[in-house]
């Protein structure tokens, strides 16, 4: 059948468009753009499809815990590092988008480093996120150096989910406001969860952590707040219903609050003896594997050795492996304002993308790097340098043991003969010692012998037994390499060199027929 079908063919017709399918005609139809009731015109090249490109970028590319047939890959995936090398004011980096800048606070970058001035206003902040965001395992490192530690300034830098941007906020109260987020989700259910209100603009505001009083509306959500205006309107962003934080507060130069919150809900900073934050300051390292968090830091100046310390952890109320956090840098004052204003510099920002794949021995599931397998000895002995141990006490089996000698401490000694004429019989060591290594050569036209023995004399050849006999073929070099533990002569260590391979043989060598080489203990 041909495309295109007649409707009412008798009464005249129109044509409709259709494509003919196997005998089938499919209806063709033209898009129209706009809303119930309205017409915004077809869809064309001069009147396209609207289509929104979401601003987040989604750094991890590797598997979640959760997923099915995990794939292997190396790690780690990928390296976030922001370093700041321009110079000039206002200047932040292409990587993060800056949400406020409040009153007294300036930012710039100079020598390599981004510096934030906290300025003197009460409740001024400066609050900017990554443009990436990040899930599941990852290294999260800053350095830090603050110009002083003083009351009411507060700065943090967290791995924290975005809420929303740029909303409305109604100030119900010095204690409640209400904010507008469409369809955000949240109901009764999530009632006493807290998350973090900043960006602040449009009134005095506190920027800080708030709990959810109730949930008006699909769109709508009141917080218990404190120290806000009576009443007014404002514009917010909410951010941090999941989250990892370092806050540095108070007027202690090596101290560090630190803390993890899963879906509302925190354990409650602890306070961290950190490196101090004068300069040059510290580097400060979160380290996220999906079941642990720890936190951890070091000096800037460089070392012959890593010196991070392990300052604190946490184990539970952990963001879940599949949630999307962004790196925000967050400075605000209190509600009273600062004596002087804090700088805060700051040298780099980085996140290292790995893949949260457990590893397990023998069914056991190490719980992190500050907490190492439990390899337990029941005896630790005091080794000096060239002696043993002592035995403890009582009877104790434990395997043969070879001892081998480094150059300090004197190699192996070392015994060489050129053969003469007749059966070379020969007294290597008269006492008990370990053979390492023999080297045979054979300079004749036939195969010649070497019997190892077990004596503190030179041996009788004919008479008596070695107890190892070794064929050197014409012409040949026979390399012969005792293993691990050597070869144990209890008694002595001799041996004599034959033209035939029986024990009771005594043919007689040509002058210069072999070399033998004995390494030994």
């Amino acid at each position: 059948m041909a495309d295109n079908v007649v409707a009412n063919p008798g009464a005249g017709g129109e044509t409709l468009a259709t494509d003919d399918i196997g005998g089938v005609q499919y209806p063709r139809s033209k898009l129209v753009i706009g809303a119930d009731g309205v017409n915004d015109g077809d869809v064309s090249a001069a009147n396209p499809l609207p289509v929104r490109v979401q601003d987040v970028v989604t750094r991890t590319t590797g598997p979640l815990a959760n997923d099915n047939a995990l794939v292997m890959r190396q790690t780690p995936i990928d390296v976030w590092s922001v370093g700041f090398a321009d110079v000039g004011s206002g200047l932040l980096s292409a990587e993060l988008t800056q949400r406020r800048l409040g009153t007294g606070v300036t930012v710039s970058q100079s020598a390599s480093n981004l510096v934030i001035a906290a300025g003197t206003s009460t409740n001024a902040e400066f609050l900017a996120r990554s443009v990436a965001s990040f899930r599941g395992a990852f290294i999260q490192r800053h350095r830090t150096i603050l110009s002083q530690r003083i009351a009411n300034n507060n700065f943090a830098v967290l791995m924290a989910d975005r809420i929303g941007e740029g909303l409305a906020c109604t100030i119900n109260s010095a204690t409640s406001i209400t904010v507008t987020r469409p369809a955000h989700g949240f109901t009764a259910a999530n009632v006493g969860q807290s998350m973090f209100v900043g960006a602040i603009s449009g009134a005095a505001g506190v920027p800080g952590r708030y709990a959810i009083a109730s949930v008006p509306t699909v769109d709508t959500i009141t917080f218990t707040v404190a120290g806000w205006p009576a009443s007014g309107s404002c514009t917010v962003d909410l951010f941090g219903w999941n989250w990892y934080r370092t806050l540095y507060t108070g007027v202690t130069a090596t101290n560090a609050a630190v803390d993890a919150q899963r879906r509302g809900w925190a354990s409650a900073d602890t306070t961290a003896t950190i490196n101090t934050t004068v300069s040059p300051g510290h580097v400060m390292q979160t380290a996220v594997d999906g079941r642990n968090a720890y936190w951890s830091d070091s000096l800037v100046a460089s070392s012959a050795t890593p010196n991070f310390a392990t300052r604190a952890h946490r184990i539970e109320n952990l963001p879940d492996d599949d949630v999307e956090l962004f790196l925000y840098v967050w400075s605000f004052n209190g509600t009273a304002a600062p004596a002087s204003s804090t700088t805060w510099t700051i040298g780099f920002v980085a996140v290292e993308d790995t893949t949260n794949v457990a590893t397990y021995i023998a069914g056991f599931r190490p719980t992190g790097n500050a907490a190492p397998l439990p390899v337990a000895f029941p005896v630790t002995p005091t080794v000096t340098v060239g002696t043993l141990p002592a035995t403890p006490a009582g009877t104790n089996t434990i395997g043969g043991v070879r001892l081998v000698q480094d150059a300090a401490q004197g190699a192996s000694t070392t015994h060489h003969l050129i053969a003469a004429a007749g059966t070379n019989a020969t007294s290597v060591k008269t006492s008990a010692g370990n053979i390492n290594t023999i080297v045979l050569s054979n300079a004749s036209a036939g195969p010649r012998y070497f019997k190892l023995c077990n004596l503190a004399t030179a041996p009788t050849p004919g008479t008596t037994t070695p107890v190892m006999t070794v064929l050197v073929p014409a012409g040949q070099t026979v390399t012969v390499d005792c293993g691990p533990f050597g070869i144990r002569c209890s008694t002595g260590i001799a041996y004599h060199l034959t033209t035939g391979i029986a024990v009771a043989d005594t043919g007689a060598l040509t002058a210069a027929d072999m070399s033998v080489a004995i390494f030994y203990t």
